[in-house]
């Protein structure tokens, strides 16, 4: 079973999403800002990262940015913010891929799929 960390600080969006990857099967975890997200990703090994880009303190880009510097698991990005920048922004920091809010749940699960190296 796949372990994912969700970084998200609103915590409607992220407890929609945990729901979402748990009825699909995942173990997940939630970290509610991307400081927790960091203390997080030093203490356990996750397969996948599911992170908002914008968070106060420490941004999803900079715990993409970590994530990438240290090797760790894929990234998938997502944000209010579905401008050409902000995609090109994410995946330049390391992002895997990138997810607009609002989503729809079956495109968050084939993203975390593909991410995962799962077929449908």
């Amino acid at each position: 079973m796949a372990r994912i960390l969700v970084v998200e600080d609103e915590p409607l969006v992220a407890h929609l999403v945990r729901r979402m990857l748990e009825r699909a099967g995942y173990q997940v975890a939630w970290a509610p800002s991307g400081k927790a997200a960091l203390e997080a990703l030093g203490r356990e090994a996750f397969d996948l990262v599911v992170c908002d880009l914008v968070m106060p303190g420490v941004s999803g880009l900079e715990v993409i940015r970590e994530v990438r510097r240290l090797g760790g698991p894929p990234v998938l990005a997502l944000s209010a913010s579905v401008s050409a920048q902000s995609q090109e922004e994410a995946l330049v920091a390391g992002a895997k891929a990138f997810l607009g809010k609002p989503f729809e749940g079956e495109a968050l699960l084939a993203q975390v799929r593909r991410l995962l190296g799962e077929t449908a």
